[in-house]
């Protein structure tokens, strides 16, 4: 808890000294790193049962850090880079796709994506 707060103080002081900039990921952000299959909408097996219910819970988590702290000028996002894995070429990505994919939602990100679960490009994903 004490680790959690220490980071808030931080994003909080960071959005202050940046007000003049929109609220956005330059101004101050939580970026949760999710994956598809935190979206409850979509899920069609139950497999990896633990891992699923664990990424629907930080979907939680970034609706709630969304409406306590934009207020204090930070947002919150939950992103999700696609699935990369350099051991396996049926990966859609390679880990430096996913990067340029995460900077790019870093650089385009606004308030209007606040609370949101968005995928490559900034499109929204069903909870």
């Amino acid at each position: 808890k004490q680790w959690y707060q220490r980071r808030v103080r931080v994003l909080k002081q960071a959005a202050e000294c940046n007000s003049h900039i929109p609220i956005s990921c330059a101004r101050a952000a939580i970026l949760n790193i999710n994956s598809s299959v935190g979206s409850i909408y979509n899920t069609s097996n139950s497999s990896n049962t633990a891992y699923r219910v664990s990424k629907a819970a930080l979907n939680m988590l970034t609706k709630c850090q969304a409406s306590e702290f934009i207020k204090d000028g930070i947002m919150s996002l939950s992103i999700h880079p696609c699935w990369t894995d350099p051991e396996k070429p049926q990966a859609p990505l390679t880990n430096r796709d996913a990067v340029e994919h995460i900077a790019y939602m870093i650089e385009n990100c606004s308030e209007k994506h606040n609370g949101m679960y968005v995928r490559k490009g900034l499109v929204a994903m069903p909870y």
